[in-house]
């Protein structure tokens, strides 16, 4: 993580911090042909709650969180479709992720979802030389735990809540 910490700055030294300052260069992708359980288990391993999801031909598709995981082991198929909406990968789920969600899917019988399946094809992006004030701004309106940092229309980065808090502790 590549986090540039606040000891009593001035308020106009913390405004002038820039995306590119802050953000986590080191970008783990989920694949859109996985299986959730497969993912799961990558996000248990690499100690991540979401990641960007990209195609086979590595194309950014979408995202995929630890909600979206604890959602499609709780929800029926008829309820899988509002998958599309804002509100359900930004709304409140208090969740412990740890292995006993992995174990949860070797005994599900729908084991043929796959990330694509889950995911959140809405991909939130700023620039890297946006503010750290215009990258709280737009986490916090749109509800968001993450955003992904944009250089010439390709992601180079990840910037987490747990980032910007690091960054005033």
């Amino acid at each position: 993580m590549n986090t540039t910490t606040i000891d009593r700055k001035t308020e106009q030294e913390v405004f002038a911090i820039k995306a590119s300052d802050i953000m986590t260069q080191s970008i783990m992708p989920a694949s859109a042909d996985w299986s959730v359980k497969d993912l799961a288990e990558f996000l248990v391993a690499n100690g991540i709650s979401g990641a960007p999801v990209v195609d086979q031909t590595e194309q950014l598709v979408g995202v995929v969180s630890v909600t979206d995981v604890a959602r499609h082991a709780s929800i029926s198929e008829d309820e899988a479709d509002i998958r599309n909406s804002h509100e359900y990968y930004t709304d409140t789920l208090n969740l412990q992720f740890d292995k006993e969600l992995i174990h949860e899917f070797e005994d599900n019988e729908n084991t043929t979802n796959t990330v694509h399946d889950i995911m959140t094809p809405k991909v939130h992006d700023i620039d890297c030389n946006a503010s750290l004030q215009e990258v709280c701004h737009d986490m916090v309106t749109n509800r968001i735990h993450r955003i992904f940092v944009s250089s010439n229309s390709k992601i180079v980065g990840v910037i987490s809540a747990l980032d910007i808090l690091a960054i005033i502790k």
